[in-house]
């Protein structure tokens, strides 16, 4: 090899050949390893990992075996986890002992948990055996433990018992440590349990009696009656609510003192309330004779009064008895409480009125109306009148408004003056407004001939004005008119208060009006002349022609355009001269250089003056004084280029002014360009490659990874080591093998699933053997499980490495999860039953 620097790859290192100065590569010895490139030693292999010759990385020993020396070079130097210890991780050089509650044979990966029901306190166990079963009396609902627990009170355990069995309702058990249902004892008459599982019964308390023994429930003594004290054991312990007492709930210790407006009968359990027009004064009455009828002049509206109300003012009441009172009418007025008879209802005086029924006096009549005697409204005074006083008792009262004033509403107390520019006559409900081209200044006028015609020079366009406007310039106004009179076009006034026609005045020559009302005419304007008087429009010079001045009298002002000028439209004020880039024909105006040329100059008149655009320019538009330098990512080869060609996807060009296709450089190896017309080319990114003149860059296929950018061929797509993967093509790095599953080889692009009935708690998995059964009282349904579902209440699992909870048949229950055996499923007792299979509790 030569003495030139090199990048040795991963696995081996760079060293020198005895007495010469040639490196060479040398892999790896085994029992190290070099991740790197350009190493020059190699990394001996740590306790927990085992290296063969030219190992790029160190190999973890799996879980369930350990490594405790460094520098090994092999799988066989990973040694198994003796019996007692176990071991969960990759790459160890020590087990662990296996707990107290565990068990842990040759090679264990985890510590095997001790059944529900049975205990291990030692620790270092290796086998199911050293695993116990709960003594009678104890049990134990979890994986795993050192000691059982004491069976409660209320609850019996037989020997191996994972849970406890509750004493039915009914029943007591004041004992821990019970091995039988013979310890559940019956609850005696006048006590109850109504729960599973209780070391004591209740007293049966007051308001209910307890009259089996073995009681799970109470009964209530019923309404209407009492119990007042503990223990009861029959139903004749309930007494019957003595007369004018109830009781309206059941199971309750006393009965109720009726309370007054109600009377109460024996054994009643709700008061009867007095009706409405009735009332009762006293507590612990006994019939509806203790309700007494309310007095003339009194009523009660409402049931269960213990007195009357007054028959307040407005109103009366006539019948002893009444639950209502009866309002006095509209236009009466009623003024004492305590009434018995209609008669007690007075009309309204003359200039009072009352709109409402039930009123204890009369409102006064106010101004603008009058009130006859017994009114329930008021009558209104007709518009055109006034009344000015309160208490009007007749129509005679309403006054016509005088001359000079109006009433346009009813119901007033005054009449409105009459404004200026009306009249009003007397008894007037409106003003009379004076006609257009007329006014009157004053307020109060009576007749039409306060109304004025307006003067000379005046006008009036609106009925019912005080005065008149003066007539404005641009217009004449003959008396009496009620609108103004234009001034026509081509002619002028000048003046305000113009009379007639003679005021418009004629617009002079050099001056134009082409609009009616005008007051001055205007200039005639450059471009154009005004040849005679009184005209409405200007006359425009011709085309070719120009007229620089305002004002203008004639045709001979305007002047023919001067040679090298133009003038194409008609009216204009100059001449154009022919501009840069354009050449001239005199008939028909100015003409654009086509694109593709450039012309600098002005005053040309030949097409000849337009020059092709050299090679490495162009121009794109018409009409140009200069060409545009070709542009980075083009080139324009050809002389008189209107446009720029682009250079293809796979090359870039850096410069401006190229002038040749060569100029497009392809991308160099490790880049790439999808697009034309580029200046640069982009870095090959992670996960892909590029070769020279790439257009597009090269995926990495799936199973492999690819950490750097600016790679050149599909070489540097790395397979994925053991214990990880890649569904994905084009990556950077590889996932860690899920939970649920291994990779047991490199360059994997899938995982593979642990079957259902086991479990895998752990990512980066490189064995199958990694995969745990399901213990006993747990169960995996499907493939690919990080953990085992515990087996529910109504079911049992009783076998490790169960794919299915096993169903209770209908007729039993299974009350506790985890259960590990088909004789956890329990037969219901006599009064319950479980129609269905998997039940968790029998129903009564």
């Amino acid at each position: 090899m030569g003495s030139s620097a090199q990048w040795c790859s991963p696995g081996t290192y760079l060293t020198t050949i005895d007495n010469s100065s040639v490196q060479v590569c040398l892999n790896c010895t085994a029992g190290t390893y070099s991740p790197y490139y350009g190493q020059t030693s190699c990394y001996q292999c740590s306790a927990g990992y085992y290296c063969p010759a030219g190992a790029t990385n160190a190999n973890a020993c799996p879980p369930g075996t350990y490594q405790p020396s460094t520098g090994s070079s092999s799988l066989q130097d990973c040694l198994n986890c003796t019996a007692g210890t176990y071991n969960p991780n990759f790459g160890q050089s020590v087990c662990y002992g296996c707990p107290a509650g565990s068990y842990c044979p040759t090679g264990a990966i985890n510590a095997n948990a001790c059944p529900l029901g049975t205990y291990q306190p030692s620790t270092g166990s290796s086998s199911l055996q050293d695993c116990l079963n709960c003594t009678a009396g104890t049990y134990n609902p979890y994986f795993g433990q050192s000691s059982c627990t004491v069976c409660p009170t209320g609850y019996y355990c037989s020997g191996g018992a994972s849970s406890t069995n509750a004493c039915p309702s009914g029943t007591y058990q004041p004992i821990a440590g019970s091995v039988s249902a013979q310890a559940c004892l019956q609850c005696p008459l006048g006590t109850y349990s109504s729960i599973l599982g209780a070391s004591i019964c209740s007293n049966c308390p007051i308001g209910y009696y307890c009259d089996v023994p073995g009681a799970n429930t109470t009964t209530p003594c019923p309404a209407g009656t009492s119990q007042p004290i503990y223990g009861v054991v029959s139903a004749q312990g309930c007494l019957q609510c003595p007369n004018g007492t109830y009781n309206s709930n059941t199971g309750q210790s006393s009965c109720f003192t009726c309370p007054s407006g109600s009377y109460c009968t024996s054994r009643t359990s709700t008061p009867t309330s007095c009706p409405p027009g009735t009332y009762q004064p006293m507590i612990r009455s006994v019939s509806v004779q203790a309700c007494l009828k309310c007095r003339a002049g009194t009523y009660n509206s409402l049931s269960g009064q213990v007195s009357c109300s007054i028959c307040p003012s407005g109103y009366y009441c006539d019948t002893p008895g009444t639950s209502n009172t009866k309002p006095c009418p509209s236009g009466t007025y009623q003024p004492t409480p305590g009434s018995t008879s209609s008669s007690a209802c007075l009309n309204c005086p003359a200039g009072t009125y009352n709109p409402s029924s039930g009123q204890l006096t009369c409102l006064s009549c106010p101004s603008g109306y009058y009130c006859r005697s017994g009114s329930s409204d008021k009558d209104a005074c007709p518009s055109g009148t006034y009344q000015p006083a309160i208490g009007a008792t007749s129509a005679q009262a309403c006054l016509k408004c005088p001359n000079g004033t109006y009433n346009p509403n009813i119901g007033q107390s005054n009449c409105l003056t009459c404004p200026s520019g009306c009249y009003c006559s007397i008894g007037s409900n409106n003003v009379q407004s004076c006609p257009s081209g007329t006014y009157q200044p004053i307020e109060g006028s009576f007749s039409a001939g306060a109304c004025l015609p307006c003067p000379n020079g005046t006008y009036n366009p609106r009925i019912g004005q005080s005065s008149c406007s003066i007539c404005p310039t641009g217009y004449y106004c003959t008396g009496g008119s009620s609108s103004t009179q234009s001034c026509p076009s081509g002619t002028y006034q000048p003046l305000i208060g113009g009379v007639t026609a003679q005021a418009c005045l004629n617009c002079t020559p050099g001056t134009y009006n082409q609009y009616p009302g005008a007051s001055v005419c205007s200039s005639c304007p450059i471009g154009s002349y005004c040849d005679m008087s009184g005209v409405s429009s200007a006359q425009s010079c011709p085309s070719g022609t120009y007229q620089p001045n305002i004002g203008a009298i004639s045709a001979q002002a305007c002047l023919s355009c001067p040679n090298g000028t133009y003038n194409t439209n008609p009216g204009q004020s100059s001449c154009f001269g022919c501009p840069s880039s354009y050449y001239y024909y005199c008939a028909s105006g100015a003409v654009l250089c086509p694109s593709g040329t450039y012309q600098s100059f002005m005053g040309n008149s030949s097409s000849s003056i337009c020059t092709s655009c050299p090679i490495g320019t162009y121009n794109p538009l018409p009409g140009q004084s200069v060409c545009l330098r070709c542009p980075t990512g083009y080139y324009c080869d050809v002389v008189g280029a209107s446009n720029a060609k682009s250079c293809p996807s796979g090359t870039y060009q850096p410069i401006t002014g190229a002038n040749s296709v060569q100029a497009c450089l392809p991308c160099p190896n490790g880049t790439y360009n999808p697009y034309v017309s580029q200046s640069s080319c982009t870095n090959c990114p992670t996960g892909y490659y590029c070769g020279a003149r790439s257009s597009n860059t090269q995926s990495c296929p799936s199973g492999t990874y690819q950490p750097m950018q600016g790679k050149t061929s599909a070489q540097v797509c790395l397979k994925c080591p053991v214990g990880t993967y890649n569904p994905s093509i084009a990556q950077f790095s590889c996932s860690s093998c899920d939970m649920g599953a291994y990779c047991d080889g490199s360059g994997a692009n899938s995982v593979k699933l642990c079957p259902s009935g086991a479990y895998q708690p752990l990512t980066g998995s490189v064995s199958v053997r990694a995969c745990s059964n399901c213990h006993a009282g747990s169960y995996s349904s499907s493939a690919g499980q990080s953990t085992c579902t515990i087996c529910p209440a109504g079911y049992y699992c009783d076998a490790a490495g169960a794919s299915n909870a096993r169903i209770c048949p209908a007729g039993t229950y299974q009350p506790t999860p985890a259960s590990v055996s088909a004789q956890a499923c329990l037969k219901c007792t006599n009064a319950t039953n479980s129609a269905n299979p998997g039940q968790s509790t029998c129903s009564y």
